[in-house]
Formats: C-alpha cells, sequence, structure tokens
C-alpha cells in the first residue's frame, strides 16, 4: 500500500496559511486540539482523514499528502474518506473490503460497482487497484478466502480498539461510536472517568497509556476479558484474537476451517468456547455422525 507521505511541519505550514488555529482546525475537523498537537509533531492521522484535512485547508489532497506509486483498494478507500467498517456498512457488504484489501477474496460485480461508486472512481481503476492488493499471485475472481490466521496480532492500545470495532461489528451490527465506548466505560467505572474526545484519542493513538480504570472499561464495554488490554501480554491478546476468528467462521458456517486454525495449546477462554459450542449445537446444516460411526469425511483419532 503505497500510503500518501505524511509531514507534521508542512501540515503546521499549511494551516497557518489557511489562518487556522489548532483549535479552529481541530473544531473543523470534529476532533480534540490535542489531536491536531499530535500530528504537527510528526505522527500522522489515520489515513483516511488526510482529504477532510486538506478540503479544510484547501489544498489539493495530493500536493499536501503526497504518494509515491498507484493506488491499491485501502488507498482507494482512505482518499474517499472510509474507514473498513464504514464502507462496509454503506455497501451491505459484510468483511468485503476487509478481504479484498488484503487480498483474500474479490469482491463480486455488484460489490465492485457499489465500491467504485462510493469511492467516485470508474470500475476499471477499481479493479486496477483490486490487483494491485492482490499482487501477482491474486487469486481468481470468486476464489476462496485464504486461512486468516496471518492476521497481524493488535499490540498497541489504538491498535486493539481498532481491531475489535473493525473485526467484531460487521454487517448489520453497528459499532459503537467514540461517544458510546465512553458511555460504556463510565458506566462500567461508576462514575465519569472519560469524554468521547478521549476515547478518540485512545483510538487513533494520540494518548497511547490509559488508566487501568479505563482499560477495564475498555474490555467491560467490549465484551472481552480485562487482560485483552493489558500492556505487553500478547498470550491472551492471542488466544481472544483466535477465538474471534473461530466465531466468525461458525457464524459464517465455514466448520470445516476450525481445526486447522493452528490453536495455541492454551485453547478458546472458556468464554469463547462455551459460545462457539452453543453455535455449533444449534446449526442445523451441520452434519454429525451417528452414534458410535466414525465420520466419513474425518479421520480417526
Amino acid at each position: 500500500m503505497p500510503e500518501r507521505r505524511f509531514d507534521g511541519r508542512r501540515l503546521r505550514s499549511a494551516r497557518t496559511a489557511a489562518g487556522f488555529t489548532q483549535t479552529g482546525l481541530s473544531k473543523a475537523l470534529g476532533v480534540s486540539r490535542s489531536a491536531v498537537t499530535t500530528w504537527e509533531k510528526g505522527r500522522g492521522p489515520d489515513p483516511e482523514r488526510l482529504p477532510a484535512i486538506a478540503e479544510v485547508l484547501n489544498w489539493d489532497l495530493n500536493s499536501l499528502f503526497p504518494r509515491a506509486g498507484a493506488p491499491d483498494l485501502a488507498d482507494l478507500r482512505c482518499d474517499a474518506g472510509f474507514a473498513q467498517y464504514e464502507i462496509e456498512k454503506l455497501v451491505r457488504g459484510k468483511d468485503a473490503a476487509r478481504c479484498a484489501e488484503r487480498g483474500v477474496r474479490r469482491l463480486t460485480p455488484a460489490l465492485a460497482s457499489a465500491f467504485a461508486d462510493a469511492y467516485g472512481v470508474s470500475e476499471a481503476e477499481l479493479r486496477a487497484a483490486e490487483d494491485r492488493s492482490f499482487g501477482d499471485g491474486g487469486a481468481p475472481g470468486g476464489a476462496a478466502p485464504a486461512d486468516e490466521k496471518d492476521t497481524p496480532i493488535p499490540t498497541t492500545l489504538a491498535e486493539k480498539i481498532t481491531y475489535l470495532l473493525e473485526q467484531t461489528y460487521s454487517g448489520a451490527q453497528d459499532p459503537p461510536s467514540d461517544a458510546d465506548i465512553a458511555h460504556g466505560i463510565n458506566k462500567a467505572a461508576g462514575s465519569p472517568v472519560i469524554t468521547a474526545a478521549g476515547v478518540e484519542d485512545l483510538r487513533t493513538g494520540v494518548v497511547t497509556e490509559a488508566s487501568a480504570v479505563i482499560r477495564e472499561g475498555l474490555a467491560e464495554t467490549f465484551g472481552v476479558t480485562a487482560f485483552f488490554f493489558q500492556p505487553d501480554d500478547l498470550t491472551i491478546v492471542r488466544t481472544i484474537v483466535e477465538g474471534l476468528q473461530t466465531l466468525k467462521l461458525v457464524r459464517s458456517g465455514d466448520i470445516q476451517h476450525i481445526a486447522t486454525r493452528g490453536i495455541g495449546p492454551e485453547g478458546l477462554p472458556a468464554e469463547l468456547l462455551a459460545a462457539v459450542n452453543d453455535l455449533v449445537a444449534n446449526l442445523p446444516e451441520l452434519h454429525r455422525p451417528e452414534p458410535g460411526k466414525p465420520d466419513g469425511d474425518t479421520p480417526a483419532r
């Protein structure tokens, strides 16, 4: 992905030339002042925010934030100002953007048309970007998804929040807003400990640390164990990520791939394992061998 080049000093010059204070720009963009300060110190925003910044400052996007090379699907999405979950909700394509951007599953003709309209490009431009997302090893249209066990493990607080927003809220289920998350944290804490702006700072990486109360509130809000948000506990994080991916396979009916997931010796958390068992038990289309007879498709143990 040839991401746009971000320069905090260039942003500051553009802001000053446009007559904005940091507070003024933050209000125009609907972010906190600390976010703008962090950007100007060199830590860029989420790439999907760059078009809005250029528009507010009355700059050409390619001039303010140049890109080296032709765009892939993720670039087109960011240039249109969408997060993954936002575009998937708009086009009603569950996991479509994520899978296509990762080179896992190509877009159907109907989805390609919807994405092209949303991104403001032609279908030919969209397909060319899709080819770049897949690279030389791109699977032909309609190919089966690859195993998702190589999904990067989130390590920072911002990555963990983003992971849960993008991976556990898809289809008809809307992800919570920053205000919703703040409400959940405050409810769990029993007192106001964070605002929506504070959640945004955590989600975008402007603020990288949080108190134990806020971490526990995040866990309560997202319905995961509090260990998920503890720093440097990758074993727990990896287990939960694997569990969530397994639940997605069950819900999609892709049962045959669960056994090849490579789940570690620590297994799934009890809550996730119980949920998997419950879902499997209630799948009417799941084939089960008769008692005492081996399944013809399953090797004997």
